[in-house]
């Protein structure tokens, strides 16, 4: 699944999808009201969802999960395992978080990571970005298969052995 071309903005719900970007900010397409606008820099902060984790502890010790990984787990688990309201009590919403990820640091994840988190999969959710997202890459997925197949189908040509010079006659 790949979210790199969606932000978050602090200031402003929702997630958005990058268009463009220029040295004072960036161009969003506004999922809430289906248009493009500018936003500075200096507005809010701009985070692609690409660069956000969720510290975990690993038997190796501590450690992070992109919240990539964090949403397709949820996206695979929404029907056996419903996603909480945002509004949720503090409790429900560890017990849903933990059901997905485990490992998750229970230190360092507050209540209100886990309430972004289960907004933004929702608002993902619902606005079927993390549907189209899957299937995108399921069929890339797919293509890279099927190119690594037919180049290992392709017959090898042969070298022909070179030709041997010819010792010229020295007159």
């Amino acid at each position: 699944m790949n979210l790199d071309k969606f932000l978050v903005i602090s200031g402003m719900p929702g997630v958005h999808k990058l268009v463009a970007t220029r040295g004072d900010g960036v161009i969003i397409e506004d999922r809430n009201e289906g248009r493009t606008r500018f936003v500075s820099s200096r507005q809010g902060q701009i985070t692609p969802l690409a660069t956000v984790a969720i510290y975990t502890y690993t038997n190796e010790g501590e450690g992070t999960v992109p919240l990539v990984d964090v949403f397709e787990k949820m996206f695979d688990q929404h029907e056996s395992i419903p996603p909480v309201g945002a509004n949720a009590s503090s409790s429900e919403l560890r017990d849903y978080f933990s059901a997905i990820l485990p490992d998750h640091d229970r230190d360092r994840v507050h209540i209100n990571d886990i309430k972004k988190c289960i907004k933004w999969y929702g608002f993902m959710y619902e606005k079927g970005i993390l549907a189209a997202a899957k299937a995108e890459a399921a069929a890339s997925e797919t293509a890279e298969v099927a190119k690594a197949e037919e180049v290992s189908e392709q017959p090898v040509p042969e070298e022909k052995p070179k030709a041997k010079k010819s010792a010229k006659a020295k007159s």
